[in-house]
């Protein structure tokens, strides 16, 4: 369609935009067309995202720093998508849209040197000439160039502090640009977004990504703002003049006010993007959204429900980048859409830089890919997320001795194994459920760990080879409950009643739950519970309230031998955790362990606890041994997890195991035809994890023994690697087929074919 013609029907069909009807004399925003309750799926319409997104081999082009910023004289477009097909890429995810715009709008700052030029039609139509998918980066909220905060063509869009002034706030950002926040929450910019949005579908490209809704956003005093959260709340915006977020807290802060205005602000984001997937999808293009943000406090947690796909933030630890494609991959599976994840040279902080170098100066152009990258992409396929490639800028200047080679072997064995990649989905022994009410505890001025404790859980199962999932309970039900095993809570802290009541019926059937620390101490809305806890009949125990200060020289002391604890029979202390929930049990459940300080021979209570219910098991851990295991790596802690999480399966065969030192994970999935998928990564090598985004060298492993079970009726007919592109050996040793791999570097993907 050409672009005059869709404007003038794009803002027809949205009533001309800045004339929509208002929701108040302070706000010009329409509500959307179907008002949809806050935190649930968005309205139904007769779009589909095309299906080569979900598997598409993107490359990131990093539009906050040169060649487009902080001048664009040195941009060539053939040569960005000569680039992404040189290495492997299919799709290219270009930013026309950070500090200034690189087309030309009235709406945003842009280049004087910009003149005419169009640069995504420049990128347009090199990408349709090489074949070569497009999607354009935007922003719901920011930073802007400061040197335009006093124009008053976009001054009504910055951040206003308490006196109604633009803000100060900002500072240094990518490109080291002096940058100023804009606001996210005004009618002024709001408008001005779907405008521009609707600018960028104009133009000859497949789809529009939004950076981190929900995630750029501080408290901003405008007339617009004090109005809308006014008539929101009836409250009085002053009430946070001395607050700007959740990072700096005053202890003055008013806290019911506060979360009253994140409350407004993640039902504005809704409405934004309700509008603009209207605006988007209506064009013929998908909506892709960062997702990074979703899983934060005092964001709205359900925003990856409204567009097509979205990406998961980066992590450099394999655990928690593995953690976290799991989980992205979860959220995204139910409605098929896309999940992605970093991999390569993307700066994302002041990594890689000497202390001395204040403030931060991050270098999106000149880290140079390493082995690193390998795993990084062999990590995100794992999970069953795609990687995006960060980022062609770097190539385009040719910086030092960094290979491309790393990114195409990946973006390779993507297109070569594609039919046995995609869609293929985890062999779980134990499912990890993060809670996203755990995220509101700031609410309370509380505090969860929910996230580090379910990657030190993670940690445990993959120095144990015990294949596992990650499902957050946005995307837990009745029906899901059902075809899950094991479940672990790992310091689960708010859980809703709701939630609580599924996981008791399922329990309550058969089903086998682990839960540590504090899960179910609060309620959805992060306030403490005073009834024992959402979780006290499954678990067996009555939480009394939370940790207190930690003990030094904690132990568990083992006061009854069990089978859920192996080898630790009654009389044993091992390591754990210096902070215990205190707790009561209930009728029935048995106490297996208490917490012992040996300083001062002081019992300090139940610490692990087992309980029937109905016709499942549940075991309840009063610390977090995960938590500890991250810190320590003590094997004790190791062992008695993967005890309780055998005895939760009551000896189930294990799907899978390997005979290879520590470091060397295998993660398991079943492809969409059947067969099964073992992936196994040798994260075995030097990285200082304390520096940063420093390169790591792996070692070659030698003689990895690989143990798969053969699903029952199901016979072997061949093994292939898939890295390697070649078939090997096995032989049976009852239901197990046994793989001999002579060394592994890095990876090796193991593709178990079945007649």
């Amino acid at each position: 369609m050409k672009r005059r013609l869709f404007l003038q029907k794009t803002t027809a069909g949205l009533g001309a935009l800045a004339g929509w009807p208002r929701m108040s004399e302070g706000m010009g925003i329409a509500p959307p067309t179907v008002v949809v309750p806050l935190g649930q799926n968005p309205p139904p319409d007769n779009y589909r995202a095309p299906d080569w997104l979900r598997y598409s081999r993107s490359v990131y082009f990093e539009g906050y720093c040169p060649p487009v910023f902080p001048q664009v004289k040195d941009f060539d477009a053939r040569r960005i998508v000569e680039l992404t097909g040189e290495i492997g890429g299919d799709t290219l995810r270009f930013q026309p849209i950070t500090y200034r715009a690189l087309y030309p709008t009235k709406l945003f700052p842009v280049y004087p040197e910009l003149g005419s030029r169009d640069l995504i039609d420049e990128v347009s139509r090199e990408c349709r000439r090489a074949g070569i998918h497009l999607y354009c980066y935007c922003i719901l909220a920011g930073g802007w160039d400061r040197a335009f905060a006093n124009d008053p063509r976009f001054s009504p869009y910055m951040l206003h502090d308490a006196d109604g002034k633009p803000s100060g706030e900002g500072g240094t950002g990518y490109g080291n640009v002096n940058q100023i926040m804009t606001c996210g929450t005004g009618d002024a910019y709001r408008q001005m977004i779907r405008k521009l949005v609707a600018e960028i579908c104009a133009h000859d490209t497949d789809g529009v990504y939004f950076d981190a809704p929900s995630g750029y956003r501080s408290v901003c005093f405008c007339d617009s703002c004090r109005a809308g959260f006014k008539q929101f709340s009836g409250m009085d915006l002053e009430r946070l003049r001395n607050v700007r977020g959740l990072e700096h807290l005053p202890d003055n802060t008013d806290m019911k006010a506060l979360s009253a205005w994140y409350d407004w602000a993640n039902k504005l984001t809704e409405e934004d993007l309700v509008d603009l997937r209207k605006i988007i999808h209506g064009s013929g293009k998908f909506m892709l959204c960062h997702n990074g943000a979703t899983w934060r406090p005092g964001s709205f947690h359900l925003q990856y429900r409204y567009s097509d796909g979205f990406m998961v933030e980066y992590s450099e630890q394999f655990y928690q980048r593995l953690l976290r494609a799991l989980m992205g991959a979860s959220m995204a599976r139910p409605t098929r859409k896309l999940a992605q994840t970093y991999m390569g040279s993307y700066d994302v902080a002041a990594n890689g830089q000497p202390a001395y170098v204040r403030p931060w100066a991050a270098h999106c152009v000149n880290l140079e890919d390493g082995d690193e990258i390998r795993m990084e992409g062999f990590a995100d396929l794992a999970g069953g997320n795609v990687p995006l490639y960060c980022n062609v800028n770097r190539l385009l200047y040719g910086v030092g001795e960094g290979s491309t080679e790393p990114v195409k072997e990946v973006f390779a064995l993507m297109h070569r194994a594609e039919p046995v990649l995609k869609d293929s989905v985890p062999v779980p022994y134990i499912t990890i459920v993060p809670t996203a009410e755990s995220l509101e505890l700031w609410r309370t001025r509380s505090v969860s760990w929910n996230m580090l404790m379910s990657e030190g859980l993670a940690l445990v199962m993959l120095d144990e080879r015990i294949s596992f999932d990650v499902n957050p309970n946005t995307e837990m039900s009745a029906d899901w409950l059902r075809t899950q095993k094991a479940i672990a809570l790992c310091g689960a802290s708010a859980i809703t009643d709701q939630d609580a009541r599924l996981l008791a019926d399922w329990v309550k059937e058969g089903g086998a739950l682990l839960a540590t620390y504090d899960s179910g101490l609060y309620n959805g809305n992060g306030e403490l519970r005073h009834d024992g806890g959402a979780l006290r009949e499954i678990l067996g125990v009555d939480m009394k309230g939370e940790a207190p200060d930690p003990h030094a020289d904690t132990f568990y002391r083992i006061t009854q031998s069990h089978p859920a604890l192996g080898e630790y029979h009654e009389g044993k202390m091992v390591m754990a955790d210096a902070k215990l929930i205190p707790v009561t049990p209930r009728p029935g459940a048995t106490v297996l362990a208490e917490g012992f300080n040996i300083d001062f021979q002081q019992n300090l209570g139940p610490a692990i606890v087992v309980n029937q219910y109905g016709r499942g098991r549940a075991i309840y851990v009063g610390g977090s041994l995960e938590a500890q295991y991250v810190a320590t790596r003590v094997v004790s802690l190791q062992r008695m997890l993967s005890s309780m999480v055998r005895y939760l399966r009551a000896d189930a065969p294990m799907p899978f195991s390997l005979a290879a030192p520590r470091g060397v994970y295998g993660i398991l999935r079943r492809a969409s035809g059947g067969d099964l998928v073992l992936w196994i990564c040798a994260n075995v090598g030097f990285k200082d994890a304390t520096v940063g985004r420093m390169r790591q060298d792996f070692l070659p492993v030698p003689n990895v023994v690989a143990r798969v079970l053969v699903p029952e009726g199901r016979q072997l007919k061949s093994v292939e690697l898939l890295r390697a592109n070649q078939t090997a050996g096995f032989t049976m040793e009852g239901a197990y087929a046994v793989i001999t791999l002579p060394a592994v570097h890095i990876a090796e993907v193991l593709h178990l074919r079945f007649a």
